[in-house]
């Protein structure tokens, strides 16, 4: 008669734990008072906005947008490109920086800097901007007041992918804003804010639930 074998008992703890996947680590650029980053910290705190922001960065010492950082418990760094040799060499330290940080995606909101191929090329197709206009109609600094002075009825809000060429890689993601006859340019830059801190939150989201794919200059967004 054979011997009876008593089956083994599984032991759970010989059998290491799943590791948790983290949300999409968010590496936020900035130049002014950051009340786009602010939308991106709410959003997050809210449950609406599947991401975090690892560090922020900012060319600027007395950015508010630094101190918004360091209130959410964020790191909060400034490189000041007059301490770095040239154009390249203040790019490599912000990449450094981004990489110091494990920044998955990076987030230029209101950053006022073309940003280098230092940082594009070490983050192929994962550089958001976010413009004040509909490129690719009124690009530059001064967009909001471009399209007011030139008279347009409609502007609005650009989320794309950022290249080689100043605000001109592929578009995520727009929505237009009326210009009003009794609107002044304080007015519309207060109506394109608004606009601004809902319509990066919901681009960044898309993204960080693997829901945007590129194709030549073409973005495409799969259903949820």
């Amino acid at each position: 008669m054979p011997e009876f074998e008593a089956p083994q008992i599984w032991d759970a703890t010989e059998v290491p734990p799943l590791e948790e996947e983290l949300p999409l680590a968010l590496g936020v650029l900035i130049s002014g008072s950051g009340t786009n980053l602010q939308a991106l910290i709410d959003a997050i705190a809210a449950g609406a906005l599947d991401a975090r922001i690892t560090v922020v960065i900012s060319n600027k010492e007395a950015a508010y947008g630094l101190e918004r950082a360091r209130h959410a418990g964020i790191p909060a760094v400034h490189i000041d490109p007059a301490k770095h040799g040239d154009y390249r060499a203040y790019n490599h330290a912000i990449r450094e920086a981004l990489e110091a940080h494990g920044v998955e995606l990076v987030v230029m909101a209101g950053y006022m800097r073309l940003l280098g191929n230092e940082v594009l090329r070490a983050y192929p197709g994962a550089v958001v901007n976010l413009h004040p206009a509909l490129l690719p109609a009124f690009p530059g600094a001064s967009a909001i007041h471009d399209a007011f002075e030139w008279g347009v009825k409609v502007t609005g809000v650009t989320v794309h992918f950022a290249d080689e060429e100043f605000d001109r890689g592929p578009i995520i993601a727009q929505e237009p804003v009326r210009i009003e006859e009794t609107d002044t340019v304080e007015m519309l830059e207060a109506k394109i804010h608004a606009v601004e801190h809902r319509l990066l939150t919901e681009a960044i989201g898309l993204i960080a639930d693997g829901r945007v794919s590129v194709s030549g200059r073409i973005v495409h967004i799969s259903e949820g």
